[in-house]
């Protein structure tokens, strides 16, 4: 009953027309202010506490995000179409954490010392490949997309939203740090960002369980999409915390 009840809640909350009006273009000012903020405290010398540097690359970073949004559609689910159009809260969750993940890619693409923009580019280029690449399989193998865009499934974003991020966590944590060459980039990556394709593995097999079928048409929330997404985040920071600081952090 409680599940049922906090269903509904949530549901008739994320129809309301404000929130669907503003939950994007906040999410768009976080990401951005999440991408100054960092490259501000953490970024390489040349660009830590410089306004110049910070502005330059933080509207590289706007490009980024632009441009990854414009790929969502690639894989079912649009941003205009599914989420404000459509009030679809299950697409909602779903697109504003892929756009958080793109982003913690982008930070962690560029934090580190580098002896060009190149490396930042490159970094960040390599984590976003990685990223698409874990959706594509994910819709796939699950067909995630289908269950959010057309069932409307509010576990099913929630659970995908959870992977999705976790996946930029780990992906973002695998780019970050100093520069060497393009190999080594790549030989870290690997790495450091292993885990995501076993998690990846795993959600495919739980998207296949829990989505919504004739035997349960409308899957619990909680118990089928906050709890793997959780669970999926767990593993996330766990990983990032094991590896723990990036090389050239500023102590």
């Amino acid at each position: 009953m409680l599940a049922s009840f906090l269903r509904r809640f949530v549901i008739r909350s994320f129809r309301e027309k404000p929130l669907f009006k503003w939950a994007v273009p906040v999410c768009y000012s976080a990401s951005v202010a999440l991408i100054a903020g960092a490259l501000w405290k953490w970024g390489a010398v040349e660009v830590r506490g410089h306004m110049g540097e910070v502005f330059f690359l933080t509207c590289l970073g706007i490009v980024w995000l632009i441009i990854s949004m414009h790929l969502f559609p690639w894989f079912g689910l649009c941003i205009a179409d599914d989420a404000i159009e459509r009030r679809n809260p299950a697409a909602l969750i779903a697109l504003l954490d892929a756009t958080l993940a793109i982003t913690i890619i982008y930070v962690a693409g560029n934090l580190g010392e580098g002896p060009s923009y190149w490396n930042n580019v490159f970094s960040a280029g390599v984590g976003t490949i990685g990223f698409f690449t874990l959706w594509f399989v994910l819709e796939l193998g699950g067909r995630v997309s289908v269950s959010i865009a057309e069932e409307r499934d509010l576990a099913s974003g929630v659970r995908f939203g959870g992977f999705i991020l976790a996946a930029g966590l780990i992906l973002g944590r695998a780019v970050a740090g100093d520069w060497h060459s393009e190999s080594a980039t790549m030989r870290d990556f690997i790495r450091d960002g292993w885990p995501s394709a076993p998690l990846c593995v795993v959600a495919v097999f739980v998207e296949r369980m829990l989505r919504p079928s004739r035997a349960r048409p409308f899957p619990t929330w909680v118990r089928c999409g906050l709890v793997p997404a959780l669970t999926y985040l767990g593993v996330a920071c766990a990983w990032v915390v094991h590896l723990g600081r990036w090389e050239g952090m500023p102590k």
